[in-house]
């Protein structure tokens, strides 16, 4: 671990009330007296992935040792602060900020080790670790991976303690169910292993809404043999509105079907200049060519572009992060947006056809980039839909398709006031007439969504449970944001 030669800085309040003052006071004597150091540039540290939503802690502090993130909760606790760690700081809300003003954030850059048992394949792997980076060490470290998302910047930390998908998912299931242990700092200081074997319903409770419950320093995850033949493809289409609606028909049908076969994940990213139909099959070109051929058959238009290529386990990482995978301790890439997500078991085709009729219209009349992404996350050969429903706290086992819905502009200029209205009115096209509760994933967590809503859409029937389980270990919610378990 990389250990910073710098002094305790502390952010000046700029909540202006005598009590916020009192509590950035009493958190920087006891940091002080305990010697954990701070950021080296506060206003680097403190600047959110989402620009749109710039929260001001109390105080940040930046611990090298388990034991200074020991002091470091007891000292938020000894001021009567909210703390959140910051892993990636990729939080879409803000989360390692606190979601709000006036919390106190624990930021684990440093930690962010990754180490391959040779004889066990267990990878132990720090918080902090970004996923382009975890997936060239464990690589490295005998050709080994597991199964995480595509944006080499995210950290390892909010990814898997709430899901972790990406396009081995289909096929190895979520990030968290590569988890075998998890060393965590509860609210009292202490620490304790969660395992199948130990604190059972902490670790649970972790592999779904994890932030939630304590400070996790440590994973441990099982990972497999990298795969070294890979199909991937990038196939550029152009629809009418027909023949989009005619392609939602055949991805819901198909990602219900056994003819999907568990080795091949698949997503439309949806813009308004087109529809890029991409994906990846663990395989060889002959297994990969008469599956694809028979989903083609059925897909109208012809593609404008086609690229379909083979590659190694690194190779395929590369393509789908559209950017360098190798990222750098100070990550410095943010963006101005609002997102949205839908987690669905089955759209009604009344709903399909909103869905479709919003997009042609309201969507493509907005000049904001925007864009529209649709996995085939579950399904009868999903590893995802595998696992059983009450094995973790992750809620939606049982959706086939995973949204996410994401609307920016340049970082130089304001997110328009009722920009959000967009998205929320695309989203509404399903909700509104849908069955039951429609999920949301925490991971493109919505701030639009009150409490309520957050507990219900993003754990659904969980949620009982993972509110008996915070106050079994965090009775006084010190862990918290706006919408974390209990708040």
């Amino acid at each position: 671990m990389l250990i910073p030669k710098i002094a305790w800085t502390l952010v000046v309040p700029i909540l202006a009330s005598a009590a916020a003052v009192n509590k950035h006071t009493k958190v920087q004597e006891c940091l002080t007296a305990e010697g954990i150091p701070g950021p080296a540039n506060l206003t680097f540290t403190i600047t959110p992935f989402n620009l749109r939503l710039p929260f001001t802690p109390v105080a940040v502090a930046v611990p090298t040792t388990l034991a200074q993130v020991q002091a470091s909760v007891k000292c938020g606790v000894k001021a009567g602060l909210k703390i959140n760690p910051k892993s990636g700081g990729h939080s879409y809300a803000a989360h390692s900020l606190g979601g709000e003003d006036g919390h106190f954030m624990i930021d684990l850059k440093y930690w962010n080790s990754v180490v391959v048992d040779s004889t066990t394949y267990i990878a132990t792997v720090g918080p902090a670790g970004r996923l382009g980076n975890i997936a060239q060490s464990l690589y490295a470290q005998g050709k080994r991976a597991f199964s995480h998302g595509t944006c080499p910047g995210v950290g390892v930390g909010g990814h898997v303690l709430h899901g972790g998908y990406g396009h081995a998912s289909h096929s190895w299931g979520l990030a968290l169910d590569a988890l075998v242990e998890a060393q965590v700092v509860l609210a009292d200081g202490s620490v304790v292993i969660a395992s199948k074997t130990s604190n059972i319903d902490l670790f649970w409770a972790l592999r779904g809404a994890g932030s939630s419950y304590g400070i996790v320093t440590q994973y441990k995850f099982e990972t497999k043999p990298a795969i070294d033949q890979l199909i991937n493809w990038d196939l550029k289409y152009v629809w009418t509105k027909a023949q989009a609606r005619q392609v939602l028909d055949i991805f819901q049908v198909y990602a219900n079907s056994t003819d999907l076969p568990r080795e091949m994940s698949a997503r439309l990213f949806i813009t308004a200049s087109g529809v890029n139909f991409w994906g990846v099959y663990q395989g060889t070109q002959a297994q990969f060519d008469p599956i694809f051929n028979a989903l083609l058959a059925q897909i109208p238009g012809t593609p404008q572009t086609s690229n379909i290529f083979s590659s190694d386990w690194i190779g395929s990482i590369k393509q789908w992060a559209f950017m360098d995978i190798t990222m750098p301790l100070d990550y410095d890439i943010h963006e101005n947006f609002y997102s949205k997500s839908m987690m669905t078991n089955w759209i009604s085709a009344p709903e399909l056809d909103k869905f479709t009729d919003y997009w042609y219209s309201i969507a493509h009349s907005n000049t904001r980039d925007w864009y529209c992404i649709i996995d085939l996350h579950g399904g009868p050969t999903s590893a995802i839909t595998a696992v059983p429903h009450d094995s973790t706290s992750y809620a939606h086992r049982n959706a086939l398709w995973k949204f996410e819905l994401y609307d920016r502009v340049a970082n130089n200029v304001a997110y328009p006031a009722g920009g959000q209205n967009f998205l929320n009115g695309w989203v509404d096209t399903v909700k509104a007439t849908y069955p039951g509760t429609l999920g949301m994933y925490i991971n493109y967590a919505d701030p639009g969504l009150t409490k309520h809503e957050a507990h219900t859409e993003y754990w659904l029937d969980n949620y009982e449970k993972l509110s008996k389980i915070k106050t079994k270990y965090d009775p006084y919610q010190v862990f918290m944001n706006p919408q974390s378990v209990n708040s």
